[in-house]
Order: C-alpha cells, then sequence, then structure tokens
C-alpha cells in the first residue's frame, strides 16, 4: 500500500514539508493577530479551519488552510513546539526520504478531510494530526533524550507514553468531533506502524509463552522414584539411580533400588 502511495505522491512531494508547515503555520498565526476571524472561537469557527457544511457552500480553501492553522495560540509554547517539530520531522524526512515523508502527513490530512465529513458542521484541524511526528519519531528513536527545559533529561518514549495518554483522554471526555480527530490523525501513523508493532506484540507474546514453558519444565523434579514417587524436589539430598534391568529409564530412590520388580516392556 505505502508503495502505491509514494507512487502517487512522488510527482507533488514537498521537499523540506517540516519548514514549509512551520512557515504557513506562523504566517496563519500573525495574520489571526489582525484578524481574528481566520481561527474564530469556540462559538465560532474561523474561516480557516475544516468545516464541511461551509466547504459545501463554496468555501474550498478550508480544505487546504485547516493544515495550517497552529495548534497552540501561545507564542512560548509555539516557539518551543516547532523547534520539537522541526527536529524530529527534519529526522524522519533524512530517514524515509522527501516521498514517504510527504506520505505520512498527507495521508493523515486526507484521513482528516475524510472525518470531517462525517460531523459536517464541526470543526477540524491538524492540530492531532502534527503530534504523530512526535509519535512516529519516538517509535524509531525511543532512547533518544529531550532536555526539558533545557535542564531534565527525558527519553521520548515516556513523554510519547504521556501524549497517547493525552489523547485517550481527548477522545473520551472531547466532542464526536474530537474523537474523529485523534483517530483520523493517528491512522496515518497505524499504517505506517501498526504491522511493526502488532510483529512485537505477537513475538513478545511467543517469547514469553517460551519463557514460561521453561520455567514450567524447570520446576519438574530430575528424579523420581518410579516405586514411591518421591522426587528430587521434595527431597533435594536423595540420592536416585537408575536400573539397567529395567525397559525405559526408570529412576528408584535409595530405598527402592534394590527392592523393586524390573519393569519389563514384554
Amino acid at each position: 500500500m505505502l508503495e502505491r502511495l509514494d507512487r502517487i505522491v512522488r510527482p507533488i512531494a514537498v521537499p523540506n514539508l517540516t519548514m514549509f508547515i512551520i512557515g504557513g503555520q506562523l504566517l496563519m498565526f500573525l495574520a489571526s493577530l489582525n484578524d481574528p476571524s481566520l481561527l474564530g472561537d469556540r462559538e465560532t469557527p474561523g474561516r480557516a479551519l475544516l468545516v464541511w457544511d461551509l466547504v459545501l457552500t463554496g468555501e474550498v480553501w478550508r480544505l487546504l488552510t485547516f493544515f495550517f492553522v497552529p495548534f497552540t495560540r501561545d507564542p512560548i509554547f509555539l516557539l518551543f513546539a516547532y523547534l520539537i517539530f522541526y527536529m524530529m520531522g527534519n529526522a524522519l524526512e533524512a530517514y524515509w526520504g522527501v516521498v514517504r515523508y510527504n506520505v505520512f502527513l498527507w495521508l493523515g490530512a486526507v484521513l482528516t478531510i475524510a472525518a470531517a465529513g462525517v460531523v459536517r458542521n464541526q470543526p477540524f484541524d491538524a492540530s492531532f494530526l502534527q503530534g504523530t511526528v512526535f509519535l512516529a519519531f519516538a517509535t524509531m528513536n525511543p532512547d533518544f533524550e529531550l532536555r526539558l527545559f533545557f535542564v531534565l533529561p527525558v527519553k521520548v518514549k515516556w513523554l510519547a507514553m504521556i501524549q497517547v495518554a493525552g489523547y485517550l483522554m481527548a477522545m473520551l471526555g472531547g466532542a464526536w468531533s474530537v474523537t474523529l480527530m485523534v483517530l483520523a490523525s493517528i491512522g496515518n501513523y497505524l499504517i505506517f506502524f501498526g504491522p511493526g508493532l502488532l510483529g512485537r506484540v505477537r513475538n513478545t507474546a511467543r517469547r514469553a509463552k517460551w519463557e514460561r514453558q521453561q520455567l514450567d519444565m524447570s520446576a519438574l523434579p530430575r528424579h523420581t522414584c518410579t516405586t514411591c514417587g518421591v522426587d528430587s524436589n521434595v527431597d533435594p539430598k536423595m540420592d536416585f539411580r537408575y536400573c539397567s534391568k529395567c525397559e525405559g529409564e526408570h529412576a528408584y530412590c535409595t530405598a527402592h533400588l534394590k527392592d523393586h520388580q524390573c519393569i519389563s516392556t514384554q
């Protein structure tokens, strides 16, 4: 599937897409300072947000501008978030290549547009979608350390878990449109990483099963007296011997080594 998407996106792939998105969002943020109607408020959806009912009335620009809506209006937090987004987005583009990285983000955008068509009167943006860049980076580099507040080193895998928890809380406590935004946003992540994560889960389950079997085998007694049933686990100091006259391997404790009836298959 990804190979087919690569062929579709290749002619329109944008090099350095992360910087392109950041630049577009910064322009949108600056424009919203003079025209707050671009981003709107809690009661009125901004002119840049994706609302399918408004798209159907002719406001088709919303199909593109929603992708450039800043995910916060706090300039300080936005600056730090963009630094992380730029670093991780560039790392993914360097690893995947321009085309595959474009597929990752544009696929999420298309899924978000499709989700917006389910709740056509609610505004959608790409705030959750950009978070999947962090999830993708954390999946590929789980032990990479970020310094929170430039001081505290934290591995990105723990931050990714916090982000996933935040997504779950948004889905459970938010509106139906928020749930759809989250699901659409992580759709691209699941398409890219789902098979690999499923394989890890299966391998982990198989290894756990094997370890349980080894543990069970190690718990079995090494020797068990054929006559009385005492075993080396019950009495570790017991001396066991195997009778050479018995058919097969039959162990006996000291008391029954000479006082037993030999077993024959005939």
